[in-house]
């Protein structure tokens, strides 16, 4: 059982900005793994996580969810063990692209995880772009804490 209470994904209105702070019962390690290897995340983050050159810089790939949406993934940044970072749309990587960043940092007694996914072109009214990103941090909440869950019961 989870030692954390972790809150849900916020947003920034100003910024078109998706943010969460996770706490991991698991080691640094085994949450890199968890965010790194296609394998691993295919296992939390949507169906499919391909990456064939693996996710070091430059490299493309894909995400998608059985019978919905198919996102193509280009990878901008690797620190390893403390960032991954890429962007994605729907389709192919193009102008639309949002930026997706995971940094880690052990923390006592498990991992510290800091999501943020940003650069969304959201148009309409005020309430409208509100409405959009809350449902976009709900899907976030979701799919991290199925990340939570993952790294926790490989670690168990």
């Amino acid at each position: 059982m989870p030692g954390f209470d972790n809150p849900p994904a916020t947003i920034d209105l100003h910024d078109h900005r998706v943010t969460r702070i996770v706490t991991v019962d698991a080691t640094p390690d085994a949450v890199w793994t968890c965010i790194t290897e296609p394998e691993h995340l295919a296992r939390w983050l949507g169906d499919i996580a391909a990456f064939p050159e693996g996710l070091v810089a430059g490299a493309q790939g894909r995400f998608a969810w059985t019978g919905e949406v198919v996102l193509a993934a280009r990878v901008l940044d690797v620190v390893p063990a403390e960032r991954l970072s890429f962007e994605w749309s729907e389709g192919f990587v193009d102008q639309n692209a949002t930026q997706v960043t995971f940094a880690i940092k052990p923390t006592e007694g498990g991992t510290l995880v800091h999501f943020e996914e940003r650069g969304f072109q959201l148009g309409g009214s005020q309430s409208q772009v509100r409405a959009s990103l809350r449902a976009l941090a709900q899907g976030w909440t979701v799919e991290l804490d199925e990340l939570v869950a993952y790294a926790e019961s490989r670690a168990a």
